[in-house]
């Protein structure tokens, strides 16, 4: 089980909408999110699918891994993180911040009540100050028996 109680806070499936601003190469839209967070050692296990509205193709698939303050991320847009990023405690979000030539990405997960939020920010480069990418907010589903 995940060790930290602010973790175990996240744990389940969660699915909601999220609203997507426009980068360089994408124009922004919504889309439907799904996130299924287990514990894992020493941290979490998170399964993430999107499904753009009115995208043809398959969804964006992504497997994260955060192990102690070590984050790492991987997806179908297919790069391989050359080294972990970071997990660390804001307040009451968790805070994922990974870097790489191509840029950096800062995401924030809280709960809520009965909904997880999720923030999503970018900077290209790196060393840029982040936008908005990606605000989620999903509800917990039910367990099934």
């Amino acid at each position: 089980m995940a060790p930290d109680p602010r973790l175990r806070a996240l744990l389940g499936d969660w699915t909601g909408t999220e609203e997507l601003f426009p980068t360089a190469w994408t124009d922004a839209g919504s889309a439907r999110g799904a996130l299924s967070i287990e514990a894992g050692p020493d941290g979490i296990l998170i399964d993430y699918v999107e499904a753009r509205d009115g995208a043809e193709g398959a969804p964006l698939v992504a497997h994260a891994v955060i192990a102690g303050e070590g984050f790492w991320w991987f997806d179908t847009y297919g790069f391989t993180p050359a080294a972990p990023g970071t997990a660390v405690w804001e307040d009451d979000a968790l805070l994922l911040d990974r870097r790489s030539d191509r840029g950096r990405t800062v995401t924030r997960l809280r709960v809520q009540g009965d909904r997880l939020l999720l923030e999503l920010d970018t900077a290209v480069p790196a060393d840029a100050e982040p936008a908005p990418l990606v605000r989620g907010t999903y509800a917990r589903q039910a367990e099934q028996s």
